[in-house]
């Protein structure tokens, strides 16, 4: 257990390290000029731009520049945003630090992806293993209609829809906004765990929606394989109720492959993230990474590798937790890998 732990783990060293680098090495060389978050470039002196670089630290070589970024993020210090950033008389920079912001934008995303995996193995595993009891019914024919619409539909578009009628003209849910879990936020006067819960339910319905497709058909498929294993009859001949069968020996074997395509779907969970973060006016790390791409003067070089990096790591986490149920499941997986589930998942 331990050195498989291990090398996962630096395996996930290896990644961030190579991520990081052509974040940063891609991001430094496109032609903009980060003076311009602090001067107006028409106006100022090659001497005060130069000023500028010197003390943004751009003017030096590409690794010292990474090396500094490394170090400093090792100590959990990403700097300071270059949008808005002053310096004082003595030269000392003076701006948001970038550590903070990121935190607080990913622990929104965080809040909207977990409660949406959470809201969509809720819905498509039980109902998957329902209609699989039940192959060719109508409730099989309905589900396999209804997910299919909802993985046809772009999420802005189930977003706007939710927003517009659900939020909006029948008030059952706040259409915007985001309220935090604990404390409250002093811009809109709400937080707490009820505010917070009301104000991510919408959210939460359009994320799962489009991904219940596939969890669902994956649930039903795994389910028909494993409701013909002998095991299942021979429970169900010595008078196993179909609960039991079902949740407490089919289930049971079959859900494997939905877990793996949990940890498989993460990264994707972070770009659908960013579609239901604009709808819904949502200050999570999709906002936060605009923000950084459309500033006037430049890309927010700081918040960019930031948001790169705390995606990442969340992302490689997020299948170390994959990895490690799946061997509370089946030990046998650390010595066989995901290889045989993954391509499970895939057929």
């Amino acid at each position: 257990m331990l050195p498989y732990v291990l090398r996962r783990l630096a395996v996930a060293a290896c990644l961030l390290f190579v991520l990081s680098l052509i974040t940063f090495v891609m991001y430094s060389q496109i032609p903009a000029d980060p003076a311009g978050f602090v001067l107006d470039l028409r106006l100022a002196t090659p001497a005060q731009i130069a000023k500028v670089h010197h003390a943004l630290g751009i003017d030096r070589p590409i690794w010292v520049q990474y090396g500094k970024f490394v170090w400093r993020a090792l100590h959990g210090d990403f700097g300071l945003s270059w949008n808005g950033i002053q310096f004082s008389f003595t030269g000392q920079a003076e701006g948001v630090p970038v550590g903070p912001m990121v935190w607080h934008a990913a622990t929104v995303t965080a809040s909207l992806v977990a409660g949406g995996f959470v809201l969509l193995l809720l819905v498509a595993v039980p109902l998957g293993s329902f209609v699989a009891t039940r192959p060719r019914g109508i409730a099989d024919r309905l589900s396999l209609v209804l997910s299919l619409a909802a993985i046809s539909t772009h999420p802005l578009v189930v977003g706007i829809l939710l927003q517009l009628f659900v939020g909006q003209r029948w008030h059952l849910a706040p259409p915007s906004g985001y309220c935090p879990v604990f404390g409250h936020d002093p811009d809109t006067l709400c937080g707490g765990p009820l505010d917070w819960g009301s104000h991510l339910v919408l959210p939460w319905i359009t994320f799962a929606l489009f991904f219940v497709a596939l969890y669902l058909r994956m649930t039903r498929a795994r389910m028909l394989e494993v409701l013909e294993e002998p095991y299942v009859r021979t429970a169900r001949a010595k008078g196993a109720s179909e609960l039991r069968v079902v949740g407490g020996h089919a289930l049971r074997n079959a859900i494997s492959p939905i877990v793996t395509m949990v940890g498989m779907d993460a990264g994707m969970a972070v770009g659908i993230a960013l579609y239901v973060e604009t709808v819904f006016a949502l200050p999570g790390l999709g906002r936060t990474t605009i923000a950084a791409l459309q500033g006037v003067a430049g890309y927010d070089l700081p918040v960019i590798v930031a948001v790169v990096i705390v995606t990442a790591v969340a992302i490689i986490l997020l299948n170390l937790a994959v990895d490690l149920a799946l061997y509370a499941i089946d030990p046998t997986i650390a010595r066989q890998g995901r290889k045989a589930l993954a391509h499970t998942a895939a057929a």
